[in-house]
């Protein structure tokens, strides 16, 4: 019986095949709009990878946040953020938690939550203060650059779990994959 060879270091395994497809499942509940499901599929998920050091637990909880804010349920989106965010810091992921804590901004400005944006950005500037050098590099800039100047374009979709490809959460493999921060799958891109 041959063995599989352990996963490479410098990457995180997928996640397994329910939490995909509950993952999937989540991301068409969201695209469709029934925001309250998708918050309860994103926090059970995210729990779960809590639960279990699983490091992608935070973004998850930052998805269960938004869903919850574009349903009308700002305060409890507002503690998911504050918990996914906090994980991150807890972590020490410097860059993760800028990217991270500077969508969830955006996310509460575009939904007229200025105050707890406020909070956000002056918890965060706290947070960095011993990082300046994350605060230097854009937010369009992936993980891991690729080597071209003129990669490809990401798909917007993961085509394993339905999350969304974002440019400045992306973790690039090499000039022709990333990583999906949200299932780990390895999407590979040609173009």
């Amino acid at each position: 019986m041959r063995r599989r060879p352990p996963f490479p270091p410098n990457r995180r395994p997928p996640i397994g095949r329910r939490p995909r497809l509950a993952l999937r499942e989540a991301q068409q509940m969201k695209d469709i709009g029934d925001y309250k499901a998708a918050a309860n599929t994103f926090e059970r998920l995210a729990k779960g990878a809590e639960d279990h050091a699983i490091e992608r637990a935070p973004f998850l909880y930052l998805q269960a946040a938004h869903c919850n804010i574009l349903d009308g349920q700002a305060q409890q989106g507002i503690g998911l953020t504050n918990h996914g965010l906090r994980l991150l810091v807890k972590s020490k992921r410097w860059s993760a938690l800028f990217r991270s804590g500077t969508r969830a901004i955006q996310v509460l400005e575009e939904n007229k939550l200025h105050d707890p944006a406020q909070k956000i950005q002056t918890w965060l500037d706290e947070q960095l203060v011993d990082h300046p050098e994350v605060k230097e590099t854009p937010l369009s800039q992936p993980h891991l650059q690729p080597s071209s100047k003129n990669h490809p374009r990401l798909p917007n979709k993961c085509p394993y779990c339905g999350a969304s490809l974002r440019s400045d959460q992306a973790l690039w493999i090499d000039d022709h994959s990333v990583e999906c921060t949200y299932c780990g799958s390895v999407v590979s891109i040609y173009g």
